[in-house]
């Protein structure tokens, strides 16, 4: 009997020690995946900042192109302004000269001023562009109203 008692407090025992060492191996694997979470949690959270700068660096960079731009149009939009208000002031000469002229030059004088008047609505048709164009519409807009300008003012510089 005594034997049997010792034999089953050795099987006890091993018993013992084999859920001793499942249930270690298992909080080893929890620990495991706890520092595996909280690495990839510091990760993602550092891949996140990386994002947020990034678009940050974007988004002032866009912004800096978007005022550039503003104010490149505004620039053109200005000098066209100063330019069509010297020309209206030449048109309305020519308009008070075609009064004051003989029969033969008035004639022609008018025929050149309603040439002229129609090119300058044409022009302002064309200049409304300017207020719409995006950046990758700009050159093209910017030519267009360029190109329409210098017909303009060749037909009153010749008139």
């Amino acid at each position: 009997m005594r034997a049997t008692i010792i034999i089953g407090s050795v099987v006890c025992l091993a018993l013992s020690s084999a859920c001793n060492t499942a249930r270690e191996q298992q909080e080893k694997a929890n620990q495991a995946q706890a520092e595996a979470n909280q690495k990839i949690a510091d990760a993602t959270q550092k891949a996140n900042e990386q994002i947020n700068e990034a678009q940050a660096d974007a988004d002032k960079k866009k912004a800096d192109a978007q005022a550039t731009f503003d104010k490149l149009r505004e620039d053109f939009r200005h000098d066209i302004n100063t330019k069509l208000a010297d020309l209206d002031k030449k048109i309305a000469d020519l308009d008070a000269k075609a009064k004051t002229e003989n029969p033969k030059r008035k004639a022609a004088l008018d025929a050149k001023l309603t040439d002229i008047h129609a090119s300058r609505d044409a022009f302002v048709n064309e200049y409304h562009a300017v207020e719409t164009a995006s950046a990758s519409t700009w050159d093209d807009v910017k030519k267009r109203v360029e190109k329409s300008w210098n017909d303009l003012e060749a037909k009153v510089d010749h008139a």
